[in-house]
């Protein structure tokens, strides 16, 4: 990971259609990306579990798995997180309002995440400070989660809200594991139920 996150990621992304407390109805659109996003985090999961498993020591590729799906989600908020994508490519598309800027800076956070650990593990980016790096960026996710702003009924901050907790709370069993040799079963074991918790909280969102 992750993760994370944001988990990756996000990828949690909520549109201006969805505006309204409850005037308008839900969103195919929305609900696509989101369960897009869900379905995406949940083979981060797996990947996750893998590369710390038995099978993941066999076969050492499986490592280069790991930031595919954060990839795909970043690329698909950027390009159409908030609206249908319409040729030809133009940032008032890619950005229709205040809102949509958000969900790019979390597209941001998702590639980042994304690219440090790709380095990372082909042996690119090997100075220890990578690894806090990638530490903020998973706990900015969340915390940008948890405050992420928009008029949206209770139901979708109610989802947020889980949805930022996951983040890090997978951020922080990340870190543990990882600077804690004595808890390195958080990051083998309960890291990928908190990415999990996360895919299932995104692929079941409704509004």
């Amino acid at each position: 990971m992750m993760p994370w996150s944001a988990l990756y990621l996000l990828a949690a992304q909520v549109h201006d259609m969805h505006a309204g407390h409850g005037m308008y109805p839900p969103d195919a659109f929305s609900l696509f990306n989101h369960h897009l996003a869900g379905v995406l985090v949940i083979v981060l999961a797996v990947f996750t579990a893998l590369e710390g498993s038995p099978l993941g020591k066999q076969h050492p590729w499986l490592k280069y798995l790991w930031p595919l799906p954060l990839f795909v989600e970043a690329t698909n908020v950027v390009l159409r997180g908030d609206s249908e994508l319409k040729w030809p490519l133009r940032l008032a598309t890619i950005m229709p309002d205040a809102e949509a800027v958000q969900h790019k800076i979390f597209a941001l956070l998702t590639f980042g995440i994304a690219f440090i650990e790709l380095f990372r593990r082909t042996g690119h980016l090997t100075h220890p400070g990578w690894r806090y790096v990638f530490y903020g960026l998973m706990f900015g996710g969340g915390v940008f989660l948890l405050f992420h702003s928009g008029h949206h009924t209770a139901v979708i901050h109610r989802q947020h809200l889980w949805m930022g907790t996951w983040c890090i709370a997978a951020a922080t069993t990340k870190v543990l594991g990882d600077l804690k040799s004595g808890l390195a079963w958080l990051r083998l074991y309960i890291l990928p139920v908190f990415i999990l918790a996360l895919g299932l909280q995104l692929a079941f969102y409704v509004e």
